[in-house]
């Protein structure tokens, strides 16, 4: 009895400070306001130059799954591949940033320093050092691919931890899903994967079973410089971690369109009038977000993707992207181009709309584009219909169109901020 009373008053007094928060201290990024009212971005209104970077394509480093993880930094490009539908490769590659294959790192299988799954990966931003997260542990490897050493993932209150990042200062941190009743909703741990603090949950439901849901857990956490950012589905506010302590730092608004609790107490009670953030990239000046839009709303109309489980496609209208300038506190939800492609319109080298994956740093954001995809439709009837800013820049993407051949890896595409 006690314990439910410490969660209903830690409730009220969360909630309370959350609405006192909403209207007057944080930033809002008024989302809903943004419906029905997309735009068009170009990319020359946010980057300088973008630089084609076609990896190597080897025996030893083939690559040709979807929704592929990439990272950076200022020498190296890391890039996992999930694989092609039921075949799960789950290779993790380094290449330099001319594309040249530089090794793998780590390797698959139940010997010492291999991993049995790569959930994902992560970088150490103050040393060459590469994890790996598998189901129960963590593997650490240099750049080289060298393993260093493992540790086991924490279980605070028995649960599992998932979506890790490295904070800094030998610490990372980590969410554990909605059960309805867990205190914790963030743990931050060390490097011998003892709890280093916890954070409490703000939010308490009665779920019906032991089902789970993906808005049960939280977004991966993103960096900017030397700030990390995390934000869970459920809840509105997008907190930063500073100096071992979360705080707000500004306010998703989704209006009467916020996921009811309900939808996580009951599989069959999910509303499908919500508006959610999908996944979300930090910049120095912007977030670039993508959100779910019911069908209440009008959309912009979106070329499908291709579905490598049935080779067929699958429609996205349903997800659409923003963008918030945080010095002028403007929000933007992205309309597609002529050709029905999400993102920033290419007007610099006439390429595909750019669709920022990663931010490296240094003003670096990054996308990948599909060799077959870009054999296809990088047509002189496509750059027909563009507007090009910088001949040199689209000269270079139809030499390197010349000499692409269907089966190579895919080009990593930096776009370098203003």
């Amino acid at each position: 009895m006690k314990k439910k009373l410490f969660l209903f008053f830690l409730t009220i007094s969360l909630v309370s400070c959350y609405e006192k928060n909403n209207v007057s201290e944080y930033p809002v990024i008024n989302v809903v306001n943004s419906l029905e009212k997309y735009q068009r971005v170009y990319c020359s209104d946010m980057f300088s130059s973008i630089e084609l970077i076609p990896l190597e394509t080897k025996d030893e480093c083939l690559i040709g799954g979807e929704n592929l993880q990439i990272i950076l930094n200022d020498d190296f490009i890391f890039i996992k591949d999930p694989g092609i539908g039921f075949v799960s490769r789950e290779n993790l590659y380094g290449f330099d940033h001319t594309g040249k294959f530089i090794n793998e790192i780590g390797r698959k299988g139940n010997g010492p320093g291999e991993y049995t799954n790569i959930s994902y990966f992560f970088i150490n931003i103050e040393k060459p050092y590469i994890y790996v997260v598998d189901f129960t542990k963590i593997l650490e490897y240099d750049f080289s691919g060298r393993f260093i050493r493992s540790f086991p993932k924490p279980k605070p209150d028995d649960e599992f931890l998932s979506n890790i990042f490295y904070t800094g200062e030998d610490l990372f941190i980590s969410q554990m899903s909605y059960n309805g009743n867990n205190r914790f909703k963030y743990c931050l741990f060390d490097q011998n994967g003892d709890t280093v603090k916890t954070f409490p949950s703000s939010i308490f439901f009665e779920k019906d079973g032991s089902w789970t849901s993906t808005f049960h857990g939280a977004l991966y956490p993103v960096r900017v410089d030397k700030r990390v950012y995390l934000k869970d589905y459920i809840n509105d506010t997008l907190y930063v971690l500073i100096n071992k302590e979360l705080q707000p730092a500004y306010i998703f608004s989704f209006g009467n369109y916020s996921m009811p609790k309900e939808s996580l107490e009951n599989r069959q009670n999910r509303s499908n009038n919500t508006v959610t953030i999908r996944n979300l990239i930090g910049m120095p000046n912007f977030f670039f977000y993508g959100v779910s839009v019911p069908d209440i709303f009008y959309r912009p109309k979106s070329k499908p993707i291709h579905n490598p489980l049935d080779n067929g496609l699958l429609p996205t209208d349903g997800q659409i992207y923003g963008l918030y300038n945080i010095a002028q506190k403007t929000n933007i939800l992205l309309d597609t181009d002529d050709f029905f492609q999400k993102g920033f319109i290419n007007d610099i080298n006439g390429g595909f709309p750019f669709l920022p994956k990663y931010y490296a740093g240094n003003n670096m954001v990054v996308d990948v584009w599909n060799v077959i995809e870009m054999k296809e439709m990088l047509t002189e009837e496509y750059f027909s219909k563009q507007t090009i800013k910088n001949q040199q820049a689209h000269q270079k993407l139809k030499e390197l169109l010349k000499i692409l051949k269907d089966d190579d890896n895919p080009v990593v595409v930096i776009a370098k901020l203003k």
